[in-house]
């Protein structure tokens, strides 16, 4: 597969059912939704799909029954994060014969203590070994606030040099630019995400290759119309509502607040589930958030609807 990663991917919010098991339709529907919206792409069971509290099986099953299903798989970004390495290393195959557009890879994150950038070069390395497959297309994940654990340049360059043909991106969700501008600067020939939705404009801006983001499940069509917009100067104008947005769905957990509006924009309680140890909204909390989210697509100028991606 050799069209380069770019774009607006949505980081998707996984659905579960009473058993906390994956709910596959409602997966299926959201993954169209998004795309429907505007979406280049989804990337599946990433921090905001919650997918290191899933089951390796289930994740690999509803991969499965996606791409059956006629999604693309040109489309779709997987996370093979786990805390046990052959977790992983199982994803990663499944997903990388499937002909997924990337596979989403983050440093260890259970074990952290001790572990410096020689630990994360030899999880990475071991994990791509293991995996064996030149087809893989990785994209490393730098999110020290979820791993406890950076992916700094140095780690970067040496595996790119021993593997060139398996590394073509990076995630970068730490939320500091200057790290993004560095990883940029040093590294124009991998594709660089951010998972900041306010520095999308910035990183466009510097020629990266987009975003992968939570906020996606919930203003896709709004981030559409940054994205097509002409410059950098027109892509600002929507910063303001960007912000709001977030402050919204940031007043309690970030995957409950999502689920608790998904719930509600959709009619269907079910979305509103959120993996142990999260626990949904109260229910006078989530009604305020569907009240003050609603208000904020009535009054914002800016305000989503569906267009499809230019």
């Amino acid at each position: 597969m050799d069209k380069p990663l770019r774009g607006l991917w949505t980081a998707t919010l996984t659905p579960v059912d009473a058993a906390y098991r994956c709910d596959v339709g409602r997966l299926q529907a959201h993954c169209r939704r998004l795309i429907e919206q505007g979406c280049d792409g989804i990337a599946l069971f990433g921090t905001t799909g919650e997918g290191p509290a899933l089951a390796a099986a289930e994740r690999m099953h509803a991969l499965e029954a996606l791409l059956a299903g006629g999604f693309p798989p040109e489309r779709v970004i997987v996370s093979a994060s786990a805390a046990a390495l052959p977790d992983s290393v199982e994803l990663a195959r499944q997903a990388t014969k499937a002909g997924v557009a990337g596979v989403l890879l983050m440093p260890p994150f259970f074990f952290r203590e001790g572990i410096g950038d020689e630990g994360v070069f030899r999880f990475y390395a071991t994990l791509i070994d293991r995996i064996g497959d030149p087809a893989l297309r990785a994209l490393l994940y730098h999110i020290p606030g979820a791993s406890g654990l950076a992916v700094r340049p140095s780690v970067i360059r040496r595996l790119m040099e021993r593997y060139p043909g398996n590394i073509v991106g990076i995630k970068d969700s730490g939320g500091d630019w200057g790290y993004t501008e560095e990883l940029l600067r040093r590294f124009s020939s991998l594709a660089i995400f951010t998972g900041t939705e306010i520095h999308i404009h910035l990183a466009l801006q510097q020629h990266g290759a987009g975003t992968i983001c939570g906020l996606g499940n919930v203003i896709a069509p709004l981030l559409r119309r940054l994205f097509n917009a002409a410059n950098i100067t027109e892509r600002r104008r929507f910063l303001p509502a960007i912000q709001r947005a977030d402050s919204i769905m940031s007043r309690g957990a970030f995957i409950a607040c999502l689920k608790a509006w998904i719930a509600a924009e959709t009619g269907d309680p079910a979305w509103s589930r959120p993996l142990p140890p999260m626990a949904p909204l109260p229910a006078l909390d989530a009604a305020r958030l569907a009240a003050d989210f609603a208000a904020f697509l009535r009054e914002t100028s800016d305000a989503p609807r569906p267009l499809r991606a230019a």
